[in-house]
């Protein structure tokens, strides 16, 4: 190691004063076969318990353990619960927690001649967990031009931890290599509730801690008082290890290496063994001394643990290794079942709470704008292309958690029909093509009707919708009072209404119309009439005023003569 690196990291690790002791072994039983514990000891770099987000590590420094006199340590183990670890023979680690939730961080020592302290008493660390999210749900594709609402909330989840696993006590045994029998382990279980197991929860964790240098041969079983029995592990994982085994300890004298522990519950963490091994589906290994490691964890049985229902609580339960093939061996440094082994909820009200202020719980992205006052909600104003907007929430732990959607903007075609009276047509002016054309007449789709223009066959209401490649559409829509309109109007008759758009007041002048009764109809985008009126004979030039009380809207005014019908559109804002 570099003695630079070493002295920094002396220096990091060196800052918390409270030391954290605990023995899980019997003191007197290790003496008796000559073995003093070491005395575990450790501080961290957080404080007690840790309060942190996704990712972030503490250093922890384990130098104030002590081992027996004439002794020394030699390894150090972390262990984050059951599901993570670290082994080290130095006293100092930078651990890192990127997953949520409740990890039981102790610490084991082992000293020159293989005596261990057990686990210490462990130390909570924190780690605030991602939120549950729910958030407007938007299309993967949308148009410009409309605002779109945001509303966004968070649910943090329970501060609870996994089952807790359990220690195994000192009911070790060298696991011998083929072609011996079967490797028995029993374990005399007491003071549990009479009667038989129900149900799997009942059961809590089977757990194993247990080194092997080649994983491929091995079948490990657990078999109930009664002879019911499940498979664990059924051989698989090649040349995988199980703990930081010794694979240099042939012949008939085996020396054990670093057991590592493997749980087996109801609410497994991981796959098989097979699958978490080096070339499994979804590999989790560690490097160790001698190649590389199952990980320290909670895994799935190969056969269900409901196969142990019917098994009574108390009794002798058996924990069975058999070696298939020569040259390796391992050692199974003690099983142990942890019945009734639940969550943990002692860490409930510790747990962070979701920010609700505007500094804690916004939108981000283009065109995105939170409402004041209102945290969680905003308004998307969407522009063309690909944009990502995200929602943020802040907890108490200072920790930021986020969700993102990205989605794809079109452009809104804008079209206009204008008239062609010299060829009696209606066409569709089109800005943001290119697009498909469908024209309707009378509200109703007209069949084939699928080009820029379209001949209406008859006064009446045309309408036509547009959409281009982005699946984004536009419409216009004209109400036709005769096929000859623009003609009428561009003749010796003027007809002319005014201010136009209006507010609902405006004038009517129209010139050289000569008719003995002249008819005023205003009708809406529809066709319904909304305002009637006989204005009499008409000669030269005329001007009428009108104040309609309507909707704001477009609507169309038209004059019925003898011979000419002309109309104009407005605007009524």
């Amino acid at each position: 190691m570099d003695h630079h690196f070493y002295a920094k990291l002396v220096a990091l690790l060196l800052v918390t004063p409270s030391v954290h002791t605990a023995f899980s072994q019997s003191d007197e039983a290790l003496r008796g076969s000559g073995c003093i514990p070491p005395t575990v000891a450790f501080t961290t770099s957080a404080d007690d318990p840790a309060l942190l987000c996704q990712g972030d590590v503490i250093s922890v420094n384990g130098s104030f353990s002590t081992a027996a006199t004439g002794h020394s340590i030699e390894q150090w183990i972390w262990n984050y619960g059951v599901t993570d670890g670290d082994t080290s023979a130095i006293p100092f680690a930078i651990l890192s927690f990127p997953n949520g939730g409740v990890h039981l961080l102790t610490l084991e020592v082992i000293d020159d001649i293989g005596c261990s302290s057990g686990p210490s008493a462990s130390v909570a660390v924190l780690v605030s967990p991602t939120p549950e999210f729910t958030t407007t749900s938007l299309p993967a594709t949308i148009c410009g031009g409309v605002a779109i609402p945001l509303v966004a909330s968070a649910v943090q989840p329970l501060m609870i931890g996994g089952p807790t696993g359990c220690t195994a006590p000192v009911n070790g045994i060298a696991l011998a290599d083929s072609p011996a029998p079967p490797t028995l382990s029993t374990l005399e279980v007491s003071g549990q509730p009479s009667g038989v197991i129900t149900d799997v929860t009942q059961l809590g964790d089977i757990c194993m801690d247990i080194e092997h240098s080649f994983m491929g041969d091995l079948v490990l079983s657990v078999i109930c008082p009664n002879g019911q029995s499940v498979v664990l592990h059924q051989q698989g994982g090649g040349g995988t290890f199980l703990g930081d085994a010794n694979d240099s300890d042939g012949g008939s004298v085996i020396v054990p290496g670093v057991c590592f522990q493997y749980c087996f519950g109801a609410d497994p963490d991981h796959g098989t063994l097979v699958d978490a091994s080096t070339g499994g589906a979804n590999p989790n290994t560690v490097p160790v001394t001698q190649g590389n490691a199952i990980a320290p964890g909670r895994y799935s049985s190969v056969e269900p643990l409901s196969q142990l229902i019917g098994c009574p609580f108390n009794g002798t339960w058996t924990f069975s290794a058999f070696d298939n093939w020569a040259a390796d061996n391992g050692y199974l440094c003690g099983w142990c079942i942890s019945f009734g082994s639940g969550a943990d909820s002692t860490y409930v009200d510790q747990g962070p709470i979701l920010g609700t202020s505007a500094d804690s719980s916004f939108w981000t992205g283009p065109g995105v704008f939170n409402a004041p006052g209102q945290p969680g909600s905003a308004t998307f104003n969407p522009a063309p292309g690909n944009q990502t907007i995200t929602y943020t929430v802040i907890d108490s732990y200072g920790c930021q958690h986020e969700t993102s959607t990205t989605v794809s903007i079109g452009e809104q075609p804008e079209v206009t029909i204008v008239e062609n009276p010299d060829l009696g047509l209606f066409c569709a002016e089109v800005v943001g093509g290119p697009v498909t054309y469908q024209w309707s007449f009378q509200g109703s789709i007209v069949v084939g009707a699928a080009g820029s223009c379209f001949t209406p066959p008859g006064p009446g209401l045309v309408s036509v919708t547009v959409q281009n490649s982005q699946g984004c559409t536009g419409s216009d829509l004209l109400l036709i009072t005769a096929l000859n309109d623009l003609a009428n109007n561009s003749g010796d008759a003027a007809f002319l209404v005014v201010p136009n758009p209006n507010d609902g007041a405006f004038s009517i002048r129209f010139t050289n119309m000569e008719t003995a009764s002249t008819v005023l109809r205003v009708v809406d985008m529809s066709g319904r009439t909304v305002h009637e009126s006989t204005l009499g004979a008409a000669h030269g030039t005329t001007t009428t005023d009108l104040r309609l009380n309507v909707a704001p809207g477009v609507y169309f005014v038209e004059l019925f003569g003898t011979k000419e019908r002309p109309a104009q559109r407005i605007i009524i804002q």
